[in-house]
């Protein structure tokens, strides 16, 4: 009888090392697809980001930086200038900014209504620091300017990536730790 079992035995337990190759081999392959589908994905983000955050990135330059070298004057009229301009952009663009970008976005423009609210016609913004702070980053919190290069992958991995790939980030934060 146990001639008889050898054979069933072994058949058996080919049987399942087989149903567990298979079920490995399934989960590769859905695996792989799923990942390649996430990467065209990622690509095509990235791609209307690099087509539209250079818009945004002039808004910044033009209303901020230059005219705070220029040392003109950031008036009431500024504000709503600033404003109109990211709005515009926010009507093309929006869609692909990260939700950290957006979350500065909305920020900035806040600011910017609030001091077309407070200021009188002709009058300069009290306190235009936030809006710089918001733009540029400071006391130890990112600008969106930050986010945006960011979002590009100038400092680190895109957010997009980081977010779909937790566990290799982390690896990658432990290996330059030296852990």
């Amino acid at each position: 009888m146990s001639t008889i079992l050898s054979p069933i035995l072994a058949a058996l337990i080919a049987g399942v090392v087989s149903l567990l190759v298979t079920r490995a081999s399934t989960r590769a392959a859905s695996r792989s697809k799923s990942d390649e589908l996430l990467q065209t994905q990622f690509k095509e983000i990235i791609t209307k980001r690099i087509e539209t955050y250079p818009k945004l990135w002039r808004v910044h330059i033009h209303y901020e930086t230059n005219w705070t070298l220029e040392g003109k004057p950031k008036t009431r009229e500024w504000a709503k200038e600033y404003v109109a301009a990211l709005n515009e952009v926010n009507l093309e663009a929006g869609l692909y900014f990260s939700q950290a970008l957006y979350t500065k976005f909305f920020a900035l423009r806040r600011l910017l209504y609030e001091a077309v609210n407070e200021t009188e016609p002709g009058a300069e913004v009290l306190d235009p620091l936030p809006i710089r702070l918001v733009v540029y980053g400071g006391n130890g919190e990112p600008g969106m300017s930050t986010h945006l290069k960011d979002d590009l992958g100038s400092y680190r991995f895109s957010l997009l990536q980081a977010r779909a790939e937790p566990k290799r980030l982390a690896r990658a934060r432990r290996l330059r730790r030296g852990d």
